[in-house]
Order: C-alpha cells, then structure tokens, then sequence
C-alpha cells in the first residue's frame, strides 16, 4: 500500500543558549566506580543526567527519569542522579532517593559533572546524553515529562547505532537517505494497527506528526515531502501499537 502525505513541516529549531554538545567529565560514583562520560557515550551509552538539591522539588523530574529510563530495560540506557553543587555527601543523597523510590544506575557527588555546562541551573535539572558526537538531545529544567525524555532517549539510541528495545522488529527504512524534497518510509506491520509517524530535530522537538490510521498487516510505504526542512539531521519515528522504531534522516539542500 502506498499513501502520499503533502505537508509542510517546520524548520530546525533555533539554536538555544545551551551547549548542543555535551562536557566531558571523569568522576568516581558513589561507590567508587570511575567514569569517563565521553567513552561510556562512544561506547554507545544514553545517559540522562538529573540534578538535584535534593530537595521536595525534585523528586518529581527526579523520579520520572529514573522510571522513563527504567521501562528501557535496556543496559545502554544509565540514568545518573547527581547532587546539584557536590556539596551533600554521598550518604544524603542515596538516603534522598531511596526514601522517594528514585532508583539510579549511579549516584554522584562531583563538581566536574556540572550544570553549568549546560546553561541556566535548575533546580531540578535534565540532560540526556548520546552518540559518538556526544550530543545534547534534551536540556530542561523543573518538570520533565516520560514523553519529552523517551523522544530524547530514542534518538539518542538511533544516533548511538543502538536498535530500539522492544520486541516487535518493524522492519523500518527510509529512502533515500539524505534526502533532497521527499522521502519514503518502508515498513512490515506483523498485525492490523494504528500507525503514526513522527519527525523531529537533533534537539528532540517535533516538528512534525502524520497518521496513516489502521493499515493491515504487511509491507507499507508511507512518502512524505521535506522540501520545507532546513538541511540538518532529524528523526522519523514510526509508532505502531506497542512498537516503535526511529531511524534518522539527513536532508541536504
């Protein structure tokens, strides 16, 4: 089955006042495990990073990255909680998070991780980390949703060469790729569902979202126009009941 989607789509986001590439760090956990955030992100890690005081206001953002990273169950995905100044011992903040429930793949106290890195301090603050360029896929602070993070999250995956972790293989490709005016998205649906596919830029924001509806099962392809994108790199995912994958797309002019 082939369908035609028409549409114009938003361009790149402005480049925001945050550093889109990530600040190496070096820096013993909690339990005195040595990290080096650049070869744990070539070596294929998402990491999400969360600050914090610890304090009430934190618990939220706080307790909704480790549970977004958590539904992964995926060991390339490390949700590292970290004290805002380093000022707070090692003991204050894991009492802090096993108190809330706030389970981390580590905990630090260092003043090389540091928030300033990346802008504004916030109180809390959310980075997610990934692929050999070491990018900056999310940067927010306060409130963080599951939503914004598991976008973050899965193009990170896909710029880290790291296949999605869900149990339904899609089958999902594009062409061409780089792309000038258009491109078709081919897929296998192994059952009757709802499809939706997704674009979005390097910096996780969706600039675009189209509904094929329920398809039968079996091959698809789904065209859709770029002439309106910027040249630059974004993520089409393509979601199909419980399943998703995400492949990038370079477009060039």
């Amino acid at each position: 089955m082939k369908k035609t989607l028409i549409t114009a789509l938003a361009g790149l986001a402005l480049t925001s006042g945050f550093a889109q590439t990530a600040t190496n760090f070096t820096a013993n956990d909690c339990n005195i495990v040595s990290h080096d955030l650049f070869t744990e992100l070539d070596a294929g890690k998402v990491v999400v990073i969360t600050w914090v005081m610890p304090c009430a206001g934190c618990i939220s953002a706080a307790s909704t990255a480790s549970n977004t990273v958590a539904g992964y169950a995926n060991p390339n995905v490390v949700f590292y909680l970290c004290d805002d100044y380093a000022n707070s011992s090692c003991n204050t903040i894991n009492s802090w998070a096993a108190t809330n429930s706030i389970t981390a793949t580590a905990t630090f106290t260092d003043a090389s991780i540091s928030m300033a890195d990346y802008g504004t301090a916030g109180m809390p603050k959310t980075v997610v980390l990934g692929g050999t360029s070491h990018t900056v896929f999310l940067n927010t602070n306060g409130t963080v949703t599951s939503g914004a993070l598991t976008t973050a999250i899965d193009n990170a995956l896909v710029a880290s060469g790291i296949v999605e972790n869900n149990n339904t293989n899609l089958g999902l490709s594009i062409f061409p790729n780089p792309a000038v005016t258009s491109v078709k998205i081919n897929y296998t649906l192994p059952a009757s569902t709802d499809v939706t596919i997704e674009i979005t830029d390097i910096l996780g924001k969706k600039v675009s979202a189209a509904s094929p509806g329920k398809q039968t099962a079996g091959k698809q392809e789904y065209e859709i126009s770029i002439q309106s994108l910027a040249a630059g790199v974004y993520y089409i995912k393509l979601l199909a009941g419980s399943a998703s994958e995400t492949v990038k797309l370079t477009v060039t002019r």
